[in-house]
């Protein structure tokens, strides 16, 4: 349970960074860890966070990014895990990152966090930004009021990161004297009254600083009111009549009374340590943000994002792809050559896992993955979000959706993980569910190689709107069966500001690792069980066994049987061994326009890759990996059976 007033039992110094969204504090994380990072989930959660472990000033440091949290009051699964760890006893010293030019919003947290009573420190990020409002912040004011050490910092040049970590590990060593808040006199007697009462077995059951317990018990903290009840549910009906009796005497709402002083206290911090010069005129970020926000300038600046993103992409993912497709082929040759029997039969397995990844997933991924950075870096992201959860919530989904939908076309992987970044467990299953429905590099290589190639660019054309209304229908479904409405889009948009080369390719690196760590793996060892598959000769035990589907509902031939099965494995190689299958260099002479139709139709929409699937199962349990099984499976017999009776 939480017992923040012990320290961690390592010799090691646990610094947890904390703040609130695009407040900085992955790339102060991604300044000090390079490309050293860890990253999981919180246990029983599916909130991921990063480590990393550093030496800094001779002692070894364990750097956690926590999750960006508004406040400690825990609303969603995010603020309670990331609320839960500060109060662990694992965390030497919080290191509080705010945005300087948004410091009486971020100042919020601060105070919430300094009744921890957990040792802490300031960094006061983007101090340029608040110096371009004309915003004079007198650190040593600040210093004075709070108790907390601050230090100024511009985290994506690496200006004062060294500083501030200087002083985390001083704190860490010597402690530190903070100034908590202090609240009006009636507030102060309630609490002094309840703390005169608080029960000694409630102090051995949650070793946490008293006056913060009572502050969340005052506060109608639900999770401390729990424990509590479990303690001395006495002692919380004690502590409820004082609330009470604290409401009517300020005539608020209960939950509202600290809340509304906590905001004056910072609003009297902010007048006494910032003084702000008035600007003239209108600059160009601001000029360009107008735009932006004005419905018809977003939409055609949406619109223009996401055609210049698939267009440089696909082109960059084409060229890459084409670079790197003659020199694996030679490969591919020379390590056939020299091998054979089962030694060749292994080979050959890690021969395609591998070029499965550098020739047909990374060239589309990692232009993608730069295209995200850069649009998340300049503020472009947030804004995009925002402008299209309007239309996302008419198919029950979630502006911030919209992430995920754009990493599916690349790889269905990331784009599971990127899941993780939505608030409510309702959001994240319906567009972890969307994910697969949606043509990732793989599935768009087959369209173009067979609708486009065969059937011209108005059937390609007709398969990609399709493959988008399914996608969007299915989430609407599901969102309409679920009990629980999703919210409107509540987000934080920071200012547009310039991207820093460095800071998006440490990004892009710590997105590629998860696909390097986990899903190419699995690609690995699926391609060697292809392999163990070719060479024992099943092939035709499968076409007999999947006859019922591709003969009866699909009226292709029965030989397809075992490229739609390996597909399972990785969707390019139903592409890959249809010729060997149909025993022709040119399918369209044993296969008509419809069933090439019926066929394309099909391998776009039904059972999700291995590598999917896996990480559906990693991110949203056994169930939601199954149904997404059954899901896309049901849905593409029935769309490409329909065509295929229908035409």
């Amino acid at each position: 349970m939480w017992k923040s007033l012990t320290k961690s039992d390592n010799t090691e110094i646990v610094i947890a960074l904390a703040g609130q969204p695009n407040c900085g504090k992955s790339t102060i994380f991604n300044a000090v860890a390079g490309f050293k990072v860890n990253t999981g989930n919180f246990s029983g959660t599916t909130v991921s966070y990063a480590e990393t472990q550093v030496y800094i000033g001779g002692r070894t440091v364990r750097l956690i990014d926590l999750p960006g949290t508004y406040s400690i009051s825990a609303i969603d699964v995010a603020e309670r895990v990331a609320r839960d760890y500060l109060l662990s006893g694992q965390v030497d010293v919080i290191i509080n990152v705010v945005d300087a030019s948004l410091l009486s919003r971020s100042l919020e947290l601060t105070l919430q966090l300094m009744e921890m009573n957990v040792p802490m420190v300031i960094a006061l990020n983007m101090i340029d930004d608040a110096q371009k409002k004309g915003m004079e912040i007198d650190i040593k004011a600040l210093t004075s009021l709070t108790g907390l050490e601050a230090y100024p910092l511009i985290a994506v040049q690496g200006s004062g990161v060294h500083e501030l970590f200087d002083a985390a590990l001083r704190v860490s060593e010597n402690g530190f004297r903070r100034v908590p808040p202090v609240y009006d006199r009636d507030v102060e007697e309630c609490i002094a009254r309840i703390e005169a009462r608080y029960p000694s077995l409630l102090r051995e059951r949650l070793k946490v600083d008293t006056r913060f317990v009572i502050i969340r018990l005052l506060e109608m903290d639900e999770e401390f009111e729990r424990i509590v009840a479990e303690v001395d549910r006495e002692f919380l009906e004690y502590v409820i009549e004082n609330r009470r009796s604290l409401a009517e005497v300020h005539d608020w709402p209960e939950s509202g009374v600290f809340a509304s002083h906590r905001h004056a206290l910072v609003l009297d911090l902010f007048e006494q340590v910032v003084s702000v010069k008035s600007r003239s005129g209108m600059g160009l970020s601001e000029k360009i943000d107008r735009f932006i926000i004005n419905p018809v300038g977003g939409l055609a600046a949406t619109v223009g994002v996401f055609f210049l993103m698939f267009a440089v992409s696909f082109w960059f993912g084409n060229l890459i792809a084409g670079l790197v497709e003659a020199p694996l082929e030679s490969l591919g040759v020379f390590l056939m050559s020299h091998t054979s029997g089962y030694t060749a039969m292994l080979v050959s397995g890690v021969y395609d896992g591998f070029t499965a990844g550098v020739g047909i997933v990374l060239p589309y991924l990692v232009p993608l993955l730069v295209i995200l950075s850069l649009l998340e870096d300049t503020g472009l992201l947030p804004r995009i979000a925002f402008m299209a959860d309007g239309l996302l919530h008419r198919f029950g989904l979630h502006g911030k959706s919209v992430v995920p939908i754009i990493m599916g076309y690349g790889c269905n992987v990331p784009a599971i993980m990127a899941a993780r970044n939505l608030e409510y467990e309702r959001d994240r299953i319906i567009t972890m569910l969307m994910v697969p429905f949606i043509a990732c590099s793989a599935r768009t290589v087959i369209i173009l190689a067979l609708a486009g190639k065969y059937l011209g660019a108005g059937y390609t054309t007709f398969i990609y709107l399709g493959n988008i209304a399914i996608a969007l229908g299915v989430s609407s479904v599901l969102s309409r069966l679920s009990e629980d409405m999703s919210p409107g889009i509540i987000m934080d948009v920071p200012p547009l500001r310039k991207p820093y080369l460095h800071v998006v390719m440490r990004k892009v690196w710590i997105r590629i690792q998860e696909f390097l760590l986990f899903a190419w793996p699995v690609i690995a060892i699926s391609s060697i069980a292809l392999a163990v598959f070719s060479y024992v000769g099943i092939d035709e035990v499968i076409n007999r066994v999947l006859s019922p589907i591709t003969t009866f509902i699909l009226d292709l031939p029965s030989e397809l049987g075992i490229t739609l099965f390996l597909g399972i494995f990785r969707k390019e190689l139903t592409l890959i061994m249809l010729n060997s299958a149909l025993n022709t260099a040119d399918v369209s002479t044993v296969l008509s326009s419809v069933q090439l139709l019926v066929l394309v139709v099909f391998t776009a929409l039904y059972i999700p890759c291995i590598a999917t699937i896996s990480t559906l199962w990693k991110e949203g349990g056994w169930k939601v990996a199954l149904l997404s099984i059954a899901l896309n499976t049901t849905i593409a017999l029935v769309v490409a059976g329909s065509l295929a009776f229908l035409l």
